[in-house]
């Protein structure tokens, strides 16, 4: 397993080369990106100009959100779709094969509406980005007060591999963040019963130590500090032959606060502790 640095963590916006070189100093070995940022850059600078920034700090792109709202009107979501081969062609010149997304878990609408609304959705992108190369990451939300918003249609892992297996594409899968994982009471079973190919990318994280019904969003842990069994987790993805990257994506005001260097050093390390344990 690789781990890629998140911006999130940073708490300031950084151009693409100083997040390289902070990614270089901290140890990562990738950084997740904004495509639109970089497909900016690609048109200023030239595109290599900017492979040269990668290969010169020596981090590769981990991942990058999707660059279509497919939570939104039709009208907008057909003009993103629009404009995502553009963009699907900047991942893949940039060697960065993997994008993702969220969606929402519950509706206030008819459920079976709302998961036939998912699927057409996520097909469409997702056909789009085959003919790329690149790879669609589904991310499910676990938390209670999130799905409370709605009747709960999908937000345990399970339901999204059910879903994706509907979408029928291949290059469709999760995107596992750990913290969603145990928010919605997945297993540790069911994680070791993944493919590898199953799983587009990770997001890294824990949880504070209080109980399910008070565990928020915005709120979370630099790995190690919280109650997630994160040995038994990386274990397992050990074990089932996950070997690609780990974005390190905690929301915490602590980490904002501090020098951009000295939070993606502290959760780098923290990182490293435990694999020390894996």
């Amino acid at each position: 397993m690789k781990w890629s640095l998140h911006p999130v963590i940073l708490g300031q916006p950084l151009s693409l080369e100083q997040q390289l070189g902070i990614a270089r100093e901290a140890g990562y070995d990738g950084l997740d990106i904004g495509v639109d940022a970089v497909a900016k850059l690609i048109d200023e600078r030239g595109l290599d100009a900017v492979r040269g920034l990668f290969r010169e700090y020596g981090v590769a792109p981990g991942g990058c959100g999707l660059p279509v709202d497919c939570m939104g009107p039709e009208d907008q979501f057909q003009a993103h779709l629009k404009g995502l081969p553009a963009l699907a062609k900047v991942m893949a010149d940039i060697d960065c094969p993997r994008t993702f997304t969220y969606f929402r878990p519950s509706t206030a609408g008819d459920p079976a509406e709302y998961r036939a609304f998912l699927i057409r959705r996520f097909k469409a992108v997702g056909e789009v980005l085959a003919d790329y190369g690149v790879r669609l990451g589904l991310e499910w939300l676990g938390p209670r007060h999130i799905r409370a918003s709605g009747t709960p249609v999908i937000w345990k892992m399970g339901q999204t591999l059910d879903m994706i297996a509907d979408i029928g594409l291949d290059n469709v899968g999760i995107l596992f963040d750990v913290w969603h994982w145990f928010n919605a009471e997945d297993t540790l079973g069911e994680l070791r019963a993944l493919r590898p190919e199953q799983i587009v990318h990770c997001h890294f994280n824990d949880a504070p130590d209080k109980p399910l019904d008070e565990q928020l969003d915005s709120q979370r842990e630099v790995p190690g500090k919280g109650i997630i069994p994160l040995v038994e987790v990386l274990r397992a993805l050990r074990d089932i032959g996950y070997a690609d990257y780990m974005a390190v994506e905690i929301f915490n005001e602590g980490l904002k606060a501090m020098p951009p260097i000295e939070s993606a050093l502290l959760v780098k390390q923290a990182c490293d502790r435990l694999m020390a344990q894996v």
